[in-house]
């Protein structure tokens, strides 16, 4: 039984095909990146289509190194990449998704239609042949930082002619799904930061104030304890989450949600921060009295 709450889908939400209604439906429930990569999978699996290969990097101009990579091919594929680093520049995700957003066939049933086609780039796609992708649809994805670029691979050995039959019905629904996948993923695999890196409460408690601007002395009034355990507590949780400083401890504060996003405005008596409408008009939306207040006033 599938460990993902089914609900009943509503009726305006039966008219898109069925299989991303109950992905979309099953995706609202995830808890962890774990459940995330596990519905890819299934339904990228449910289309005959094994391979899934996912990749996120935090700043796509360094071609070598990436955020993090999922994928459902054995770990000899990453022992090949390896005995040739220059390969990984020919991958479609530095070649392609790291500029476009447009989803492109791979594998090597397209060779054909590939160029530039470099020895490394042909190694690359012959790698991924003899490990059974034959042929797939790769997907470029974005999150709202500069230089973050992802994509997720979904592939097979199906030939050319087979997976071409199939794309008008798949095609679209794998698009949409890795879009709302990868969206879900990554705000998951922030909130999973505090337990990945092992911070205790007191930890985050640190963290949090640092985010808020607060100096050293300011945090020791409000923990109740000594300056010099401040220090001490700072070096740990700089060991334990990579941070070099406090300007990257603030900035992690935000990033995990322990503190506002500074780019967005909060709340006062507005209900809409920023509005514009087809008429060219833009402004706040402000609050109306409710009917007696003036004249209470």
């Amino acid at each position: 039984m599938s460990r993902f709450p089914k609900r009943a889908l509503k009726a305006t939400e039966t008219f898109f095909p069925p299989v991303l209604a109950r992905f979309l439906a099953d995706l609202e429930t995830t808890k962890t990146t774990e459940d995330v990569w596990d519905l890819i999978v299934g339904l990228s699996t449910a289309y005959g289509l094994p391979i899934v290969d996912y990749v996120y990097a935090t700043d796509y101009r360094n071609w070598e190194r990436a955020q993090f990579i999922r994928t459902t091919l054995p770990g000899e594929w990453l022992e090949e990449v390896q005995k040739r680093p220059l390969i990984r520049h020919t991958s479609v995700f530095r070649m392609h998704g790291c500029v476009h957003l447009t989803p492109v066939v791979i594998g090597s049933e397209f060779l054909p239609e590939i160029e530039p086609v470099s020895d490394d780039k042909r190694d690359h796609i012959m790698i991924g042949d003899a490990m059974g992708l034959k042929s797939g649809l790769a997907i470029p994805l974005r999150m709202g930082d500069p230089g973050q670029a992802g994509l997720i691979a979904f592939g097979g050995p199906h030939r050319r002619d087979k997976f071409l039959s199939m794309l008008p019905e798949i095609g679209w629904v794998l698009h949409s799904a890795a879009l709302s996948a990868h969206a879900r993923y990554t705000e998951l695999f922030k909130l999973e930061f505090i337990g990945r890196n092992q911070l205790t409460p007191k930890h985050k408690e640190l963290i949090q104030l640092v985010g808020q601007g607060l100096m050293d002395k300011e945090i020791a009034h409000i923990l109740g304890i000594t300056f010099s355990a401040v220090r001490q507590r700072l070096v740990a949780v700089q060991a334990k989450t990579g941070t070099r400083n406090r300007a990257e401890l603030a900035a992690l504060a935000q990033r995990v949600g322990l503190i506002d996003d500074p780019m967005l405005r909060t709340h006062e008596d507005d209900l809409t921060i920023f509005i514009t409408t087809g008429d060219g008009t833009s402004g706040t939306e402000l609050r109306r009295p409710t009917p007696g207040t003036e004249a209470a006033e």
